[in-house]
């Protein structure tokens, strides 16, 4: 791994059965990376939608306590969210997931919509400080389904241009309690990592 993310420090959890290590992002004391064991370049590589693509999503999001262990307080459900940039922007050319705490004012934001979620497709403008961006509401087992291929399927385009995508996957809270994921998809070679919070201001 240290070869293929640069990445010199030691792997937190090697999963070789299911196929992926668990890495600390140096100089974050909150922030992990997932990252599969074998080569995928990236969100631009067709094998994200194969049928046996193992759950990349599913599996950052059960790994979420790494984040909480060093949290200042134990982030809830909706304070937790993970994130894959596009080939533009991202750094390295091995796919990898980020999982951290959420982006105060993009909490505030999914907060103000939390009375209409919807499993349909709609605009969350998050201008000045990050994009635009597509946003879905799905349940808590929709984190089990392949969210690349749903994401090929029906965002316009997406399917010949997945370099261009960007993906958040943020942990919701319904109006009666529910648990469940947003999806945020920004389609202009955008970094969904600036969804994210790396000092993880909202345990203080």
């Amino acid at each position: 791994m240290q070869q293929a993310l640069n990445l010199p420090i030691p792997c937190l959890k090697v999963d070789a059965a299911r196929g992926f290590v668990v890495l600390r992002a140096p100089g974050d004391e909150t922030q992990i990376l997932i990252v599969p064991t074998t080569k995928i370049d990236g969100i631009d590589s067709l094998i994200i939608l194969r049928d046996r693509m193992p759950n990349l999503w599913s599996y950052a999001w059960s790994e979420r306590s790494r984040v909480a262990a060093n949290a200042r307080r134990p982030p809830g459900w909706n304070d937790i969210g993970m994130a894959i940039n596009s080939r533009r922007g991202r750094s390295q050319d091995q796919l990898h997931i980020h999982i951290d705490c959420v982006e105060p004012r993009l909490k505030q934001a999914l907060a103000s919509r939390a009375g209409r979620l919807s499993p349909k497709w709609s605009i969350l403008d998050l201008r000045p400080w990050a994009r635009r961006y597509r946003v879905k509401d799905i349940g808590a087992a929709g984190i089990d389904q392949n969210i690349f291929k749903l994401i090929a399927a029906e965002i316009p385009g997406a399917r010949s241009r997945m370099a261009l995508q960007s993906i958040g996957v943020i942990g919701s809270i319904g109006p009666n309690g529910d648990h469940g994921f947003t999806v945020l998809v920004n389609s202009d070679g955008g970094h969904a990592e600036e969804l994210l919070d790396h000092t993880c201001s909202i345990s203080k």
